[in-house]
């Protein structure tokens, strides 16, 4: 399955009106690698947003994107084995 980025813009005073937005990215197995952008696999870009994009406000912003084999990072949330790990299980 591809591998995806969730990014998304919330203000921090709202932060705790996003439970419900955590908890599913968590319930379909994704990783949070900085504070506002996830990692998932899934069939399609749509599919993962149709699953999130309900969660979020109307003023929010949300980016879902395939990630490729050509991605650099630093500092993740996330060992860097742990998203080695991510990118060896992706189908690209």
């Amino acid at each position: 399955m591809p591998l995806f980025l969730i990014s998304y813009d919330i203000a921090e005073k709202d932060a705790f009106e996003y439970g419900p937005l955590w908890a599913k990215l968590k319930e379909f197995g994704a990783a949070r690698i900085l504070y506002s952008e996830w990692i998932v696999t899934g069939d399609s870009a749509s599919e993962v947003y149709n699953l999130i994009g309900p969660l979020t406000q109307q003023k929010d912003r949300i980016l879902v994107q395939e990630i490729g084999r050509n991605t650099m990072w630093d500092k993740l949330m996330i060992s860097d084995d742990d998203f080695q790990d991510w990118l060896g299980h992706a189908r690209f």
